[in-house]
Parts: structure tokens; C-alpha cells; sequence
């Protein structure tokens, strides 16, 4: 088991899911939320990724998020289509 990789909060690594593995690296001063879109509403918290750093994720196949950032809390940054080996950069 890599140490190195996370999973999104309430999505026990043990379940039956697929999932795909991706990269987000924050280049910015403040630190960015990962959220699930959940049809056309935003849904719970999926991870956070602090300034200057990137994390490795496990997600569910096909999931979709929105990055939004610590300065500006109430606007989506943007919403990503999780591909399977993909590297994030913000911003």
C-alpha cells in the first residue's frame, strides 16, 4: 500500500468502486478545496490541497469536481472531469 496516496473523505480505500488514479499540484499562495459535482449542485468535500504542495488521489471512475480556492470561497475556480494518470495544476 503507497502511503503517498489519498482517498476522498467518506470513500473507505476497501470498497468495491473502481477507481482512477490522479495528481492535483497547488501552485498558490492559499490552499484549494476539491468537491464532488453531484449533478448540477455542489456536493461533499472530496480532499484538500495545501499551498506549494500536491497530493496523489484515488476517485471513483467518472467523478467530476470543482476546485475552489481558499481566497474566494464562493466561486468555482473550475469543474474537471477525472481522467485516469492526469496531473492537475492549479492555478
Amino acid at each position: 500500500m503507497d502511503l503517498d496516496i489519498y482517498y476522498p473523505y467518506n470513500i473507505p480505500f476497501f470498497t468495491d468502486k473502481k477507481f482512477i488514479d490522479v495528481k492535483f499540484v497547488n501552485n498558490d499562495d492559499h490552499y484549494i478545496n476539491i468537491y464532488f459535482v453531484e449533478g448540477d449542485k455542489l456536493g461533499k468535500l472530496a480532499g484538500i490541497v495545501f499551498s506549494h504542495t500536491g497530493r496523489k488521489y484515488r476517485f471513483p471512475e467518472k467523478s467530476i469536481v470543482a476546485i475552489i480556492s481558499e481566497n474566494n470561497p464562493h466561486k468555482y475556480q473550475c469543474f474537471i472531469k477525472l481522467i485516469n494518470g492526469m496531473k492537475y495544476i492549479y492555478p
